[in-house]
């Protein structure tokens, strides 16, 4: 079990509502109902998400650099939630889900440019917590200054997310992914 006791059925309205519009049927994800428990923690984690249709980024771009972020911060919960979740929709070979976790921006597996510079982004944030010249130029000569925000704000995020998951314990979904073995 978690350490914070996830809310319980029935749920209130507005989640419920706002659950069936996102979950299309299928049960809310423990990291859902846990923080839904309380108001304040359930708004600004719903404020600060970036899975709105409104985003710069295409959405293999989008999940490519979510699925970096969470193996690199060893975050298989959310990653697997993703992995299931998109990667049959994204295009995402056998090769390139593992290389999320095992391999990095060398990787044979990444075969585009502006991908390999995607995953080399997200281990320089995660690695040194900021961008060098050289690194902001390699990423800009690939997205618009737009999207290359986006790319921080999604490894700052799911950063986030993989502090909120690992600190609360909570137990793998039963539909999601697991990381690959080495």
């Amino acid at each position: 079990m978690p350490r914070i006791t996830p809310l319980q059925k029935p749920y209130p309205e507005e989640f419920a509502q706002r659950m069936n519009a996102l979950m299309r049927g299928a049960d809310p994800l423990v990291l859902f109902t846990t923080l839904a428990k309380h108001d304040r923690a359930w708004a600004k984690f719903g404020g600060g998400s970036l899975l709105d249709k409104g985003s710069p980024l295409g959405m293999r771009q989008r999940e490519i650099a979510i699925d970096r972020t969470t193996a690199r911060t060893g975050c298989e919960y959310e990653w697997g939630i993703h992995v299931a979740g998109f990667a049959p929709h994204i295009g995402l070979t056998d090769a390139q889900i593992r290389a999320t976790v095992h391999g990095d921006a060398s990787d044979p597996a990444w075969t585009d440019d502006s991908e390999r510079v995607l995953i080399a982004t997200v281990d320089a944030l995660l690695d040194h917590k900021k961008l060098t010249d050289v690194e902001w130029g390699a990423l800009t000569a690939h997205f618009s200054e737009e999207q290359a925000l986006e790319i921080v704000q999604l490894v700052a995020f799911y950063h986030g997310v993989a502090l909120i998951c690992g600190a609360l314990d909570l137990p793998l979904e039963a539909t999601a992914a697991r990381f690959p073995a080495v």
